[in-house]
């Protein structure tokens, strides 16, 4: 029988409020750095301000539907990968877990707080912690499946091959050989992080031989066995389960794949939507391993650099603002109000648990 759920129950992990906050701040820094950068480098204020006027607003609707995956996707997602363990949340419980968990991840580092993010919102809502923590390794899993195969895919059926002859203004190298190394470089790390989580006992005898048993190693071989222990879990009776959520993931990458070409579209450019797209897969991919949150600062640099073939200079500032609006923005903002919200019930239900306790004669603690 399914566990039953206790909605807003009072959660027994937490995110440290700190950690939020310092990325937060972090991600605003570095974006105003990234623009302030982006605008000495164009050299025209004014041109670059008045560009936004040249975004027409009709554009804004399906660019508003592709950030909505970032909800609608990692929900079916996270709903999938919970059904094998006998967790029944509804699909907008999961949505909304999926965009506070992809919020936070944009807040962080290659996307390091959706993991902690996706804990604390399933742990809310009465889900046990360790079929929590499986759940939040089989995602990660997914994730990179999916990325590693879109790689793999686009370089495999030539997207390289369509951007061959635009050279990029950064290090005076050509988009399809960035887009090679970045591709095969990225399947080459989940394929490793794959293959370790499935075999994980000969890692473990080399790092231990080769580090010794230190308070990292031991950290480090924790989630090890952890991403083992889930995919034993998902091998037994999730293998679907499995394979939906690696293919749902087209809903919610694959609309950040598709989000520049329709900002593209927005300013009036008619670029070629494979070409585009692909320059687009490339920007995620070294967006992930950026050490800012989200990639910002480097983004903001990164974005108009592979745009530059199709934009006029003045527009680069605006459709860089534009398509970090509808990319990362919008869901931080949703996204961090439920957040805040869920954070504040779950102090005031606290609170109401220690006056209760203190009132209460048998526990001792009343007068």
């Amino acid at each position: 029988m399914p566990e039953p759920i206790a909605p807003h129950s009072t959660p027994g992990f937490r995110l440290p409020a700190g950690a939020v906050r310092a990325g937060i701040t972090v991600f605003v820094v570095a974006t105003l750095l990234g623009f302030g950068a982006l605008f000495l480098i164009t050299q025209d204020l004014r041109g670059s301000i008045d560009g936004f006027r040249n975004f027409d607003l009709r554009w804004a609707l399906p660019a508003l539907a592709l950030a909505s995956m970032d909800w609608f996707g990692s929900g079916v997602r996270i709903w999938l990968l919970t059904r094998p363990l006998g967790i029944r949340l509804s699909y907008l419980k999961c949505a909304q877990i999926g965009g506070v968990s992809a919020a936070l991840a944009y807040l962080t580092p290659s996307g390091t707080g959706g993991g902690p993010a996706l804990l604390y919102g399933l742990v809310r809502n009465g889900v046990s912690l360790g079929r929590t923590v499986a759940t939040n390794f089989a995602s990660v899993i997914v994730n990179l499946t999916f990325l590693s195969l879109a790689g793999f895919a686009a370089w495999f059926f030539g997207a390289a091959g369509a951007i061959e002859d635009i050279q990029l203004p950064v290090a005076n190298i050509s988009a399809a050989t960035l887009f090679e190394w970045s591709a095969l470089g990225f399947a080459g790390v989940g394929t490793m992080v794959i293959l370790l989580a499935a075999a994980p006992r000969l890692p473990r005898l080399v790092l231990l031989r080769v580090f010794g048993r230190t308070p990292r190693i031991r950290k480090i071989l924790k989630v090890l066995q952890e991403l083992h222990g889930s995919l034993i879990i998902y091998g037994r009776k999730g293998k679907l389960a499995l394979v939906l959520a690696v293919l749902s993931n087209g809903l919610q990458f694959g609309s950040r794949f598709v989000l520049g070409w329709v900002i593209l579209r927005g300013f009036g450019v008619d670029a070629g939507f494979w070409n585009v797209v692909t320059l687009h897969i490339l920007l995620q991919f070294l967006l992930y391993f950026m050490p800012t949150p989200s990639g910002s600062g480097v983004g903001e640099m990164l974005a108009p650099a592979l745009m530059s073939p199709f934009l006029e200079e003045r527009l680069l500032v605006a459709y860089t603002a534009v398509w970090r609006f509808f990319l990362n923005y919008l869901t931080i903002l949703l996204g961090g109000s439920f957040l805040v919200r869920w954070i504040s019930e779950d102090a005031a239900g606290v609170s109401m648990e220690a006056d209760s306790t203190t009132a209460d004669p048998e526990t001792g603690g009343g007068p």
